[in-house]
């Protein structure tokens, strides 16, 4: 019901505007919006509609490469969240909820555990009509 026959203008509108959804609070379009989610100026280059659809009401699915979220306790009991940025053979980068980017030495790594996504399922606050225009518009994005 929800992968064709949408309105682009709708699912813009909805996806700028409709503040229970709040997309462009968290996602970039073209110079509009946020980056603290995935950019989805060419998202419909990166998947089809059935995967934008599950993106929206099932976002753990697959969360994007480079927004995972990893829970790490080092050695002396510490724990660190955040997005997981860069990884090396001997450390692990993390973006904190508001903070600054936090270097961690993998030899001190006593467990890591990846979080859910940071984006909430919207198939309880969107329609399947909202939903139908989103995906039209996000399906528009090449």
């Amino acid at each position: 019901v929800a992968l064709k026959g949408g309105n682009v203008e709708a699912g813009h509108r909805i996806f700028m505007e409709k503040i229970e959804a709040s997309c462009a609070r968290c996602h970039k379009v073209k110079n509009e919006g946020a980056e603290v989610g995935p950019n989805l100026t060419n998202v419909a280059s990166r998947g089809d509609r059935e995967y934008l659809l599950e993106s929206i009401v099932n976002p753990n699915a697959k969360i994007a490469q480079g927004f995972e979220t990893v829970m790490i306790t080092l050695d002396d009991n510490s724990l660190h969240a955040g997005i997981l940025k860069a990884e090396t053979p001997t450390e692990v980068s993390l973006m904190p909820p508001g903070g600054a980017l936090e270097t961690l030495p993998k030899a001190r790594i006593k467990s890591r555990e990846f979080g859910p996504s940071g984006m909430p399922p919207l198939a309880s606050v969107l329609s399947k009509r909202e939903l139908r225009d989103v995906v039209e518009y996000l399906s528009s994005l090449k």
